[in-house]
């Protein structure tokens, strides 16, 4: 494919092609230039996330395919919710997939990583490498997608592309393992068996919490919807902050939805009646 930028380290040919697709997608280009193999995913991929609008799909003939799959499979992992359950769920099936981490790879720091979702660089980097199936931690989110072009520019980090994905690349099939399962859900799995969540706050690793960031906010009243308790209490400012973005996007007539992530708390209010306790969730004496 014409055009390119160079490759960042540990990417192949097919990666920079699927790579540029998917910034023309997202760049609104009238014409998105794809791999001949891959125009069913692109022409989806394409109408999906400009919410149905028609995009002339352009098939280049000469951009090579991904390596075989000759390192076998891969787990994307954090230590976060999700990819904790996929591990212990694929050590019991006799899996020992690769561990691959995000910070590892230069393309999670770069351009891409300003559009759509790290799912889709994480899809692209293991196969890159030879690696397959690719296992994300992916869990049910029923309200994330929706009508609108916004909404629909997070279908990444949504389900129903690992199974698009494993389509057009069934040798790197993208797998997830809480596809059925909602965050709170797996919580509530992990604590009833001892197994600790070592990665999911944005800003501390091992296990610890620092309960200011978005991270935190999320784990926290997910566990609190099944009566778990993890060991966090928030800060006043993250609960101002993120409690205040919430409560906009009610206010707004569920329009104002930053980071199109709090639909998830009208489902846990609708379905645990969730309570928001600025004096009970935060911890004394903190800001």
């Amino acid at each position: 494919m014409d055009n390119l930028p160079t490759a960042p380290t540990g990417l192949c040919a097919r990666s920079r092609a699927d790579l540029a697709a998917r910034r023309d997608v997202f760049g609104a280009a009238a014409v998105v230039r794809v791999p001949a193999s891959g125009a069913g995913f692109w022409r989806w991929y394409a109408e999906f996330v400009r919410c149905g609008r028609q995009v002339k799909i352009e098939e280049v003939i000469d951009v090579a395919a991904y390596p075989a799959t000759t390192c076998g499979p891969a787990l994307w992992y954090s230590g976060g919710v999700e990819s904790t359950f996929a591990r212990v769920q694929l050590k019991a099936r006799g899996i020992s997939p690769a561990l691959l981490h995000i910070e590892d790879y230069p393309v999670f720091t770069g351009p891409d990583r300003r559009i759509g979702q790290i799912h889709f660089l994480c899809a692209v980097v293991a196969s890159s490498l030879g690696y397959g199936p690719i296992y994300l931690g992916m869990e049910r989110n029923d309200l994330l997608l929706g009508a609108s072009e916004f909404m629909r520019g997070y279908v990444e980090r949504h389900p129903v592309f690992a199974h698009r994905w494993s389509e057009y690349q069934p040798e790197h099939a993208v797998l997830t393992l809480c596809g059925d399962l909602y965050k709170e859900e797996i919580i509530s799995w992990l604590h009833e068996r001892a197994i600790p969540i070592t990665g999911t706050c944005d800003r501390l690793r091992g296990g610890a919490w620092c309960g200011d960031c978005y991270k935190c906010f999320e784990a926290f009243y997910s566990a609190k919807a099944v009566r778990v308790d993890l060991g966090i209490r928030l800060t006043c400012a993250a609960f101002d902050r993120y409690y205040g973005e919430y409560r906009r996007y009610v206010d707004s007539g569920f329009a104002d939805n930053f980071n199109n992530a709090y639909q998830h708390y009208v489902r846990l209010q609708v379905s645990y009646g969730l309570a928001f306790d600025r004096k009970q969730d935060c911890r004394e004496g903190a800001p």
